[in-house]
């Protein structure tokens, strides 16, 4: 009986080492585990370089501490290598660093921008209750044309204020944080979209292109009021097209789940995309404004008896006025009406600065069409003298033989 006590004492002392191997490499695995996703919520959670300066030290002890067991938590952490799980968590630290270090330095910053969010949201509201004073007197059918147009003149300006204050309450938004928004972690994001709902910028910015549709609904425009509009209506096309994608990321923060709700008139339809309303509206802003300034045009032509043919677009009005051209001097007609009264009196006096917009004709486009207007009168000009020398030359020929056949013969001597 003594002998077996024996066996199994010696059966232990050669399995001990073996079992003792296995307990040792579990908790090696189990415990490097455990501090890397400790110092990996902790760089998630930092607000402040003294904490990942910290964390930077952490992360180097890690990787110090468990170099020797490389070989085994290279196969343990399969497919990543002990290497690679050190480097990610080194990448994540220098990511979040950059991150944290620009907010801490834009911290002045931050309080200021603020403050302007302040200033900016008063000023609209502002030029918001001024925007419904000004629409009422439009309305007033007993004012002078002039009163007429000096109204019109201040809404419109109103108006375009708005539209600028609209942006620069955005951009005073997100100047606040990166601007690359897809390296924002949630809780940012979501800082963003709160700030954003409580400016209610969405309404706000539908507010504007609304409040541009229905100026041109109730004004009587006349053509220099269109180059200033065109390009208004460019820009906000232009600042939107710019915005919309980064409205739309933010706006899928918790925050901003819930309808954006409606603007400062209660202008804005609820819809499931926070950007289509605006989409929307805009669209209608621009045909609208299209549609006006090219009928409006086409009616110059019109009211003095020109027949040309008819134009929607910046294409089809040089088209359509070549045409005429060409079909002038084919006829050989007189074209002083049209060039005079019409096309210098009227389109290039009052609709040449629209005109010569980038997006419509462009400056060069205008020009070579304005020249070939100004050569049919030409032409015709110079017909005309041609023919007056030829008449002249005539009439003196005619002259000099009437008088010479009527001087007297010499006698011969």
């Amino acid at each position: 009986m003594t002998k077996i006590p024996l066996v199994l004492s010696l059966l232990l002392l050669v399995a001990a080492p073996s079992l003792m191997s296995q307990e040792s490499d579990y908790e090696v695995k189990t415990n490097f585990e455990t501090e890397y996703a400790a110092i990996k919520g902790s760089v998630n959670a930092a607000n402040t370089v003294g904490q990942l300066d910290s964390l930077a030290n952490r992360i180097d002890a890690l990787a110090v501490s468990y170099e020797r067991h490389r070989t085994f938590l290279d196969k343990a952490l399969y497919p990543e290598t002990f290497t690679q799980a050190i480097a990610n968590l080194r990448d994540l630290h220098a990511r979040t660093y950059d991150r944290v270090r620009l907010i801490t330095d834009q911290g002045g910053r931050i309080q200021d921008l603020e403050q302007e969010l302040v200033i900016l949201t008063s000023r609209i509201d502002s030029l918001s209750a001024e925007r419904d004073k000004l629409f009422a007197e439009l309305q007033d059918t007993k004012k002078s044309i002039a009163a007429l147009r000096e109204t019109t003149r201040k809404l419109q300006a109103n108006i375009e204020a708005k539209d600028r204050l609209i942006f620069a309450l955005v951009d005073s938004i997100f100047l606040q944080y990166d601007k690359n928004l897809n390296q924002l972690g949630d809780v940012q994001r979501d800082a963003v979209s709160r700030k954003l709902l409580k400016a209610n910028v969405l309404a706000r910015i539908y507010d504007v292109a609304a409040d541009n549709v229905k100026f041109l609904q109730m004004t009587q425009l006349q053509p220099k009021d269109y180059a200033g509009l065109i390009d208004q209506q460019r820009q906000f096309s232009t600042k939107w097209s710019g915005l919309r994608e980064k409205l739309g990321a933010v706006y899928q923060a918790p925050a901003a789940k819930p309808a954006a709700g409606k603007g400062a008139k209660g202008a804005a339809p609820e819809m499931r995309s926070p950007t289509a309303h605006i989409d929307s509206v805009l669209g209608d802003w621009n045909s609208r404004l299209d549609a006006m300034f090219w009928s409006g045009l086409g009616r110059e032509f019109a009211d003095n008896n020109v027949t040309v043919r008819p134009f929607n677009d910046a294409t089809s009005f040089a088209a359509s006025i070549r045409q005429y051209v060409d079909s002038m001097k084919t006829a050989g007609s007189d074209a002083s009406t049209f060039v005079d009264e019409v096309w210098k009196k009227r389109i290039d006096k009052e609709w040449r600065e629209a005109l010569s917009k980038d997006h419509v004709l462009g400056q060069a486009g205008y020009a070579a069409l304005d020249k070939s207007v100004s050569d049919l009168a030409v032409a015709k000009f110079d017909a005309k003298m041609l023919l007056y020398i030829l008449i002249a030359l005539v009439v003196v020929v005619v002259a000099w033989w009437l008088i010479r056949r009527a001087r007297p013969a010499r006698p011969a001597k």
